[in-house]
């Protein structure tokens, strides 16, 4: 993995400088906002606190999860038909639960931070009838690298003499190797700026799963005894300017 880490660094760093050099087609950078939502039976997208029928320690994430996207993409051909991009996804999850008691209310919100480097390949296989649109469709190959999870558990007493407590648990930071499959719409609006609006499915752990940490997205490894395969739905838009 250390090694993909040092070419996608050196991609970002040399790629763009020596474009016109080594590609026929143009340089375009983009900055916009990516969103995903975790799919399957995986106890990430499970309540954080579930009941004792329900199972283990969830993460918190049963709805859509957000971040940003940086995104530059090299045209091989002189019609941008076959394109190399690469990035990075910086992914905020948040997942929060509130359980009243009798004496107290338990808060609970579970962070996870997850900056994720991606190259991968294009192919616009198609010019729509809108004003230079295309649709396109590609993959990519992505390291994603954790930061440690953060659960925050607050438990708030009804009465004032009893004083508020708040205990932290979490699991240690974590490096993936995943892939992902994305189709897209990429349409001019004005010169130098383009609109890229695009969706697939990404896998956030297809190699380096590691069973003794358990789960990849849930703060306790109580009860679990491997890491699961997980993926999303994904969905970006992104605004370009072509250089």
């Amino acid at each position: 993995m250390k090694c993909f880490l040092s070419f996608i660094i050196a991609c970002v760093a040399f790629l763009p400088s020596q474009a016109d050099g080594l590609f026929d087609g143009t340089t375009s950078v983009g900055f916009g906002i990516t969103t995903f939502l975790l799919n399957g039976a995986n106890p990430a997208n499970q309540k954080i606190f579930p009941k004792e029928s329900e199972g283990a320690i969830g993460g918190g994430f049963p709805n859509w999860q957000s971040g940003f996207s940086l995104k530059g993409t090299l045209g091989i051909d002189k019609k941008n038909t076959y394109r190399i991009p690469f990035g990075l996804d910086y992914y905020i999850m948040n997942g929060v639960q509130r359980l009243p008691d009798k004496f107290y209310t338990i808060q609970a919100s579970h962070t996870i931070h997850i900056p994720t480097l991606f190259t991968g390949f294009e192919y616009a296989f198609a010019e729509l009838p809108l004003a230079n649109a295309k649709a396109y469709a590609g993959f990519d190959l992505r390291l994603s690298m954790m930061a440690p999870t953060e659960l925050e558990v607050n438990l708030n007493y009804e009465k004032p003499d009893f004083p508020d407590t708040t205990r932290y648990f979490g699991k240690s930071s974590a490096t993936r190797l995943g892939t992902g499959l994305r189709v897209g719409i990429e349409g001019i609006v004005e010169d130098r700026w383009s609109v890229n609006i695009s969706a697939g499915y990404t896998v956030f752990n297809l190699l380096g799963r590691d069973n003794e940490r358990g789960e990849l997205f849930t703060p306790s490894s109580i009860t679990e005894s491997v890491e699961s395969m997980i993926g999303g739905i994904t969905t970006a838009v992104i605004i370009q300017y072509r250089l």
